[in-house]
């Protein structure tokens, strides 16, 4: 399990490989109820375990039914959060807001992502979707951003993230959250670097703790699709200088 814990400015920094390695590190924050605002170009929003207990070869077992599976969902969700946390590597990397959420350490999690949830379930929100919200743990607010340049850009953010407001009010997540960041969520070295970044930086200080994912493969494949200098590297210093300023 590739990962590191420091501190910035007195704010609790979480950098790992895989994403679903930040669970460890959300559960610091459990007693404070925080919500998590995320930022990936993937929801991640599968079922905790969805990947593991799916696989037929799983101890040569079939799930009898539903309820059963769902009994092994919240044993394995248990035994984790336990101390567990080999079991961790039996969780995929869009699994782990899902996990967090049933095991009650966010209230809520608000994801801002490039993808869309299609066929999504009742416990997720969709803000491009046509129905009324009612309460579920997730809203996701897709956006289909054709310049890169523009996601953390002051304007454009701030217009985009606004989207959340219509469904939950700022000030009730505003003073409690835990920021989480897949790098992949920058597809070139210009997305990160705009003209204005100051409200992303209000976001970075405002948050309890920041959760990074590196999820190397993604930021290779940008790098051969959209921006051939893109490397991890240079990604991590970036948002790191920008957490420290």
């Amino acid at each position: 399990m590739e990962i590191e814990q420091f501190e910035i400015n007195n704010k609790q920094i979480f950098i790992c490989e895989e994403h679903h390695h930040v669970l460890k590190f959300w559960n610091q924050f459990r007693d404070e109820q925080p919500y998590l605002l995320t930022f990936d170009h993937h929801t991640d929003l599968h079922r905790a375990f969805q990947g593991f207990l799916n696989t037929v070869s799983y101890s040569g077992k079939q799930w009898k039914s539903q309820e059963e599976w769902d009994q092994q969902q919240s044993r394995l969700l248990a035994e984790m959060f336990g101390g567990h946390w080999n079991i961790i590597n039996d969780l995929k990397h869009d699994e782990h807001i899902d996990a967090a959420i049933r095991a009650g350490i966010i209230k809520k999690a608000l994801v801002y992502s490039h993808d869309s949830y299609h066929n999504k379930p009742d416990r997720v929100y969709c803000i491009n979707g046509n129905e009324n919200y009612n309460g579920q743990p997730v809203i996701n607010n897709s956006q289909s951003y054709h310049l890169p340049s523009t996601i953390i850009n002051s304007p454009d953010l701030e217009r985009r993230l606004s989207l959340f407001d219509l469904w939950i009010p700022r000030e009730e997540w505003i003073n409690n959250y835990i920021l989480d960041i897949d790098l992949d969520f920058f597809q070139t070295k210009e997305s990160i670097t705009p003209k204005d970044t100051a409200f992303f930086k209000a976001l970075l200080q405002k948050a309890k703790g920041i959760s990074i994912a590196k999820e190397s493969k993604w930021i290779a494949v940008w790098a051969c699709e959209y921006d051939a200098d893109l490397t991890v590297k240079f990604l991590l210093e970036t948002l790191l200088d920008l957490i420290k300023k």
